[in-house]
């Protein structure tokens, strides 16, 4: 699945992460030219999922909530 730059970000995920993890996302963020860290978890995530994603990515979306 192609990754949609134009895509609005309208859905909201709390994230909890342990201070060291998020002061590291942070200096790697930094280090990758970001001013904020919310876009650049989602660069690591698109990273992530993008060419990983099953076929049945519907389907398997739905057996998992969003809390």
């Amino acid at each position: 699945m192609a990754d949609k730059p134009f895509e609005k970000n309208l859905s909201e995920i709390k994230l909890h992460l342990g201070e060291t993890l998020k002061a590291d996302a942070k200096v790697q963020a930094a280090s990758e030219g970001f001013e904020k860290l919310s876009p650049f978890i989602r660069k690591v995530l698109r990273a992530y999922l993008y060419g990983k994603v099953s076929p049945n990515r519907e389907q398997m979306a739905e057996m998992v909530g969003d809390d």
